[in-house]
């Protein structure tokens, strides 16, 4: 059975530290013949590392902030060629590592709204999707302003939407939610994502 590593943060809620992930993420996976290794990104390095090795593909989940493992984390799939989906913070880190500007504040309009959404042709998120624009929600409030890698969508205001690179075996960063979306284009990427353990 494949394993498939989902990437903890630290949160905080009523004063009090926690580690973990929205549920939603968990019960996306759980639809799927997979293991599921929880993995806190403020772990030691090699820790990290150790746990990684384990797995089949990474989920890189939103939070509020980034560490340097992040970074350490997105360059180690990228080298190993491991298939990584990035979500939200997960994006802008996978953006970040590879030549990006720094963040900007975005809109209003990102924050906890539906907003559209333009996809580049040729690009594998378009071969998910197999459309040219979408719907998508968001709750970030800050966006990634350039980066090396391929940028695959953008919103309407030209807020980078999705990063990606084809010549890897599943390397695509979602700035939005679609975990938090019920409906089949999500579905898409998730299965998407799955299929890739296998090659």
């Amino acid at each position: 059975m494949k394993k498939i590593g989902i990437i903890v943060r630290e949160f905080e809620e009523n004063n009090k530290s926690f580690i973990g992930c929205r549920r939603d993420v968990l019960d996306v996976f759980l639809k799927y013949p997979v293991q599921i290794i929880l993995i806190p990104i403020d772990l030691l390095w090699d820790q990290i590392l150790y746990l990684v090795q384990l797995c089949d593909g990474i989920v890189l989940t939103g939070g509020d902030h980034f560490v340097d493992n992040d970074f350490l984390l997105v360059q180690y799939l990228y080298k190993q060629d491991i298939p990584t989906l990035g979500i939200c913070l997960g994006m802008q880190a996978m953006a970040l590592s590879f030549g990006g500007y720094g963040e900007i504040k975005v809109g209003n309009n990102h924050y906890l709204k539906e907003h559209a959404i333009v996809i580049k042709k040729n690009s594998l998120l378009y071969s998910i999707l197999g459309v040219e624009q979408s719907v998508v929600n968001s709750r970030h409030k800050t966006g990634v302003q350039n980066t090396n890698l391929v940028v695959s969508a953008r919103a309407f205001d030209g807020v980078i939407e999705a990063v990606e690179d084809k010549k890897k075996k599943f390397f695509l960063g979602l700035e939005w939610h679609p975990e938090s979306l019920v409906n089949k284009k999500s579905d898409l990427i998730f299965e998407a994502f799955i299929k890739s353990l296998m090659k």
